[in-house]
């Protein structure tokens, strides 16, 4: 006689009276099987008694952990096996043990953001801002070894928000990393952050990938960013030094007989005395164009 009990993770509830009813059935067949539908991440199943011809049978879906006393002792693939290969029935008998069924290809898509807003640094005005993040994530079990021991353990209700809380400080450190040193690298302004989010996803998604798979086992198939909230304060603030910085920045012009460059309201060249407002030479092909043109009207270029 044996006893399951099914690990209703991620919110997928069932009937007292079906588990039993499901029960009773495979009580008389001496059979463990997983018949759930796979779209949870981990099943669990707890027998309280061996008996010598219990037999179980793992699906090409998924595979199967063998726990006593809270210790991991075999992992199986697809296939069907006599528990009595794994137990010595002379002292595991009348012993309680768990499977774990870890499905193979169930995917879970996670939601993530930062607790509070992150200090950035913007290249361009060498001015301190904040910024919140936030987005969702896909993840998979890679390791099924790795993932017990890490994350699942003996915990009988890991529910979605649950590995979501417990995977989140990860997510949020190596998002922050990845986009501080994409934005000094690229000299990306404040303002222009959402336009390269596609991106920074994309590098955020493959070091978030090796770091899960590694420490947790967890394989993630995809990274979003979804939302980034600059603080309205910061906002204002960068975007008023941007533009007394644009209004202070010089006009400048060039001479049209030497090429020098000079500043915007004199009358004739420092380096070489020709009036500045006689004309406009192009500085793509060389052609003279009167003194108010704005394109070249010989190659098109700006004046």
């Amino acid at each position: 006689m044996f006893l399951l009990t099914f690990d209703l993770c991620f919110d997928k509830i069932y009937s007292r009276k079906s588990v039993f009813s499901f029960l009773g059935r495979l009580m008389e067949q001496n059979i463990i099987k997983f018949t759930g539908s796979n779209d949870k991440l981990f099943t669990r199943v707890v027998v309280d008694k061996l008996t010598p011809k219990l037999t179980l049978i793992v699906p090409e879906t998924h595979n199967a952990i063998l726990i006593k006393d809270g210790q991991m002792l075999q992992t199986l693939s697809s296939g069907r096996f006599l528990l009595a290969d794994f137990f010595d029935l002379k002292t595991d008998l009348e012993s309680a043990i768990e499977i774990l069924f870890m499905s193979k290809t169930a995917k879970l898509k996670l939601l993530w953001g930062t607790p509070s807003k992150l200090l950035m640094f913007d290249e361009n005005l060498q001015e301190d801002y904040h910024a919140g993040f936030s987005g969702d994530f896909e993840v998979q079990i890679g390791d099924p070894r790795k993932c017990y021991l890490y994350l699942v353990g003996a915990s009988q209700d890991l529910t979605a928000d649950a590995l979501q809380e417990r995977l989140l400080s990860n997510v949020v450190s190596v998002m922050e990393t990845v986009v501080v040193e994409y934005l000094r690298e690229n000299k990306v302004p404040f303002n222009q952050i959402a336009v390269h989010k596609k991106e920074i996803s994309q590098k955020v998604l493959s070091a978030l990938s090796h770091k899960l798979l590694s420490e947790y086992g967890i394989a993630v198939f995809s990274f979003n960013i979804a939302n980034i909230i600059i603080d309205p304060e910061d906002h204002k603030r960068l975007s008023a030094l941007g533009k007394k910085g644009s209004e202070n920045q010089e006009i400048k012009t060039t001479c049209r007989r030497c090429g020098a460059t000079l500043k915007e309201g004199v009358k004739f060249c420092s380096e070489c005395g020709a009036p500045v407002d006689a004309g406009k030479i192009c500085t793509n092909c060389s052609s003279e164009n009167d003194a108010n043109a704005k394109f070249c009207s010989t190659c098109g270029q700006k004046l």
